[in-house]
């Protein structure tokens, strides 16, 4: 009686999880976000050359040697064609695989009701939502080295498969994040932890640095192959680094010193980080003073990674510190939406009867508010508006840089426009046309304002003269796109 009742719990425990995963998919295709105007331009490009010719930048790029997130967009495009779908459907995936992992490790650590109470609590998490459908690097990477901490913690708890095996795939699957994004191995900070605290150390453990070490090489081996030089990815992101911590005035974070600040500003001001991370610290230090011990791994894991974001280097050769941007915060989602789940979810009957229900209705009420009011989906939908127009043109045509690589793009790399960079001066120009895309040179401004490199761009783009002739303009409220013709 009690091994069914047992089964028909654990059957509608895992009917809940599917219709959470739906709930999430939903939420995620609901809002999607589709291609940006920067990074993912450019893993786009490097993606489409693979199987195609598609003009791309160099290779010495950090972006260009990240081949975990550019294989498996490559093959997306291979499968499905290049589309804004086609684009984030790996990124996709693993935002909703995440909702999944989330659950089981829920059920790992603590029981069954703190794993539906993180899977729907991560369903609507508007950072995890938004960058969903970018091609962006963070989400899948913090997947696979979130399932690679999983499998350690199922070795460690649950697992007896021989000759530790689980060790082994959790340092693989780690060093699979490391191919998408090189910020994984700062989960090496949890397993110090983890270790310290247990003061122990077992053989086995020196298993997963042997599988992260088998992805590394495999790596090295395929770039030996194709450069010559098998740390050809390590040297090309570190000095990208060294030349963009040059360019940039410390990361779009405040002067130093009160730029070692910038995360825990994040915290209190980012709306797609504010509202669940108030309730995170509360449920930490909820744990600490409670001592809840079956909560200590999850702050091992979130604690020393915000610590080193806000105040560690991004180089391996002198201090830079990381860039200030919320969707870094992604290799610490898991741990946080876990212990704010195990918090709500604590018999105690204050929680139980007020805080829980209150917080619920209240982080899903602004986080779907706070995913609607952004501005920044559909961000190519102008230019994917005008470009028929712009393939209609018999001379050449100067536009933006940013907007050269996004008509590429939209064309499937097939972009037979003769497009080209703005000059310095545009009194040269005769007999061609010239497009102003606001909205892009608008972002371009704000990226590079903290620059010293960026030298802006012609008075005329501000001022048109008279002598110019307006062919059309679409859009409106400061992203419109308008085409001149210049005689």
């Amino acid at each position: 009686m009690l091994q069914k009742e047992f089964t028909k719990y654990l059957r509608n425990a895992k009917l809940l999880l599917f219709f959470i995963v739906l709930f999430g998919l939903a939420l995620r295709l609901l809002f999607f976000e589709g291609m940006g105007t920067s990074d993912d331009l450019a893993y786009s490009g490097y993606a489409a050359a693979m199987h195609k010719d598609a003009a791309t930048d160099s290779l010495e790029n950090t972006l260009a040697v990240r081949t975990g997130i550019i294989y498996a967009t490559s093959i997306s495009y291979r499968l499905f064609g290049i589309n804004d779908f086609s684009s984030v459907l790996f990124v996709l995936l693993t935002s909703t695989a995440g909702i999944i992992l989330v659950f089981y490790f829920g059920k790992l650590l603590f029981n069954e009701k703190v794993g539906l109470m993180a899977s729907f609590l991560l369903s609507f998490f508007p950072l995890d939502v938004v960058y969903s459908t970018k091609l962006l690097s963070d989400l899948p990477s913090a997947f696979f080295m979130a399932l690679g901490v999983y499998i350690f913690l199922y070795s460690e708890l649950k697992s007896k498969l021989r000759y530790g095996i689980g060790y082994f795939l959790s340092g693989i699957f780690i060093g699979i994040g490391y191919l998408i994004r090189e910020s994984a191995v700062l989960i090496a900070l949890f397993f110090i932890a983890y270790i310290l605290c247990k003061k122990s150390i077992k053989k086995e453990y020196f298993l997963v640095p042997f599988g992260f070490l088998v992805i590394f090489v495999l790596e090295s081996l395929m770039f030996f192959a194709v450069t010559g030089n098998p740390l050809f990815r390590s040297m090309a992101s570190q000095q990208f680094l060294l030349k963009a911590s040059i360019a940039y005035n410390y990361f779009g974070r405040l002067d130093f010193p009160l730029g070692l600040l910038h995360y825990p500003w994040l915290f209190l001001t980012n709306s797609l980080l504010s509202f669940f991370y108030i309730f995170v610290f509360i449920a930490i230090g909820y744990s600490l003073i409670y001592r809840k011990k079956e909560a200590y791994n999850m702050i091992f894991w979130l604690m020393p990674l915000v610590l080193y974001l806000s105040f560690g280097s991004a180089s391996l050769s002198q201090y830079i510190p990381f860039r200030g941007v919320d969707r870094y915060l992604a290799i610490v989602t898991m741990p946080a939406i876990l212990l704010l789940a195990f918090f709500l979810t604590e018999k105690n009957e204050l929680i139980r009867k007020a805080i829980m229900p209150l917080s619920l209705i209240l982080l899903l009420l602004t986080s779907i508010g706070t995913v609607y009011l952004r501005e920044d989906r559909n961000l190519l939908g102008n230019l994917k508006s005008i470009y028929p127009d712009l393939e209609k043109l018999d001379k050449p045509v100067y536009i933006d840089s940013r907007s050269i690589r996004a008509l590429d793009y939209i064309s499937g790399y097939k972009n037979k426009l003769d497009a080209r960079e703005y000059p310095a001066d545009l009194n040269g120009i005769r007999d061609s046309y010239l497009v102003i895309n606001q909205d892009m040179i608008n972002r371009l401004r704000g990226s590079a304002k903290n620059t010293n490199f960026f030298k802006g761009f012609p008075n005329e783009i501000d001022n048109p003269p008279q002598s110019w002739i307006k062919v059309k303009e679409i859009g409106k409220d400061g992203k419109t796109i308008t085409i001149y013709y210049v005689k």
